[in-house]
């Protein structure tokens, strides 16, 4: 059995998990929590370590690290749902030097297992942003790591940004200021199956919302980490 470690991305909600494209799916269990952060999981991951027999882990953070602070000044609503988020332990880190050292932290406590690491993926389907500039950033440090204790990177960053280059779509949309709008996004693509629509509506390449994947952007991540068996 293969554990999949990670965040809303990995969790498919809002949007779809790549987890339900992958052959054999039922051989890979969703450990997916919306919201999390690195410190988050590698907090997590101590009494995972302790109560599972997973020999094999796929790692899917950092996306909330940076977009966290974001947030905190998208609106009074996520202002307050961040600041519970961070509450709970999900502390985000906000400079890459302090990122950098928690990943080989967490590297090393998956010392025993066969561990693939996804790219974190882009934040907003403006590649050339300043949040996208900071993701790059982070993954300079991550893949270093993983060149480091020879770790299989899979990198999901750079397919959305070559496929939404080559798209004739180009939308500024980001995520809701409402709450109640990412409630919606969750109900519509999780529970309905209509990811790929409101992409369409909102002019979005493999987002539903800039972030969270469509079915596209979901059943590519999954291919590529099949590539990499």
């Amino acid at each position: 059995m293969i554990a999949c470690l990670g965040d809303s991305i990995t969790a498919g909600r809002p949007g779809e998990s790549y987890i339900k494209y992958l052959h054999s799916r039922n051989d890979y269990h969703n450990h997916g929590c919306s919201g999390e952060t690195l410190s988050g999981l590698s907090t997590r991951i101590d009494s995972f370590i302790n109560q599972s027999t997973y020999h094999d882990v796929i790692i899917e953070i950092g996306v909330n690290d940076i977009l966290l602070p974001y947030l905190r000044g998208h609106s009074a609503a996520w202002n307050h749902k961040v600041h519970n988020i961070i509450l709970r332990g999900s502390i985000p880190l906000s400079q890459v030097d302090d990122f950098k050292r928690e990943y080989e932290k967490l590297i090393w406590k998956l010392e025993d297992k066969k561990v693939k690491i996804i790219s974190i993926p882009c934040i907003g389907e403006v590649i050339n942003s300043d949040l996208n500039q900071k993701v790059d950033e982070y993954n300079d440090s991550i893949q270093e790591l993983c060149e480091k204790y020879h770790i299989t990177y899979i990198d999901f960053n750079k397919w959305q940004k070559k496929t939404i280059g080559l798209s004739e779509f180009r939308s500024n949309y980001f995520i809701s200021p409402s709450i109640y709008g990412i409630m919606i996004d969750s109900v519509l693509s999780t529970k309905l199956g209509l990811s790929d629509f409101i992409s369409k509506i909102r002019r979005l390449v493999v987002t539903i919302d800039g972030v969270h994947l469509n079915k596209y952007g979901a059943q590519n991540l999954a291919r590529l980490i099949q590539k990499k068996d």
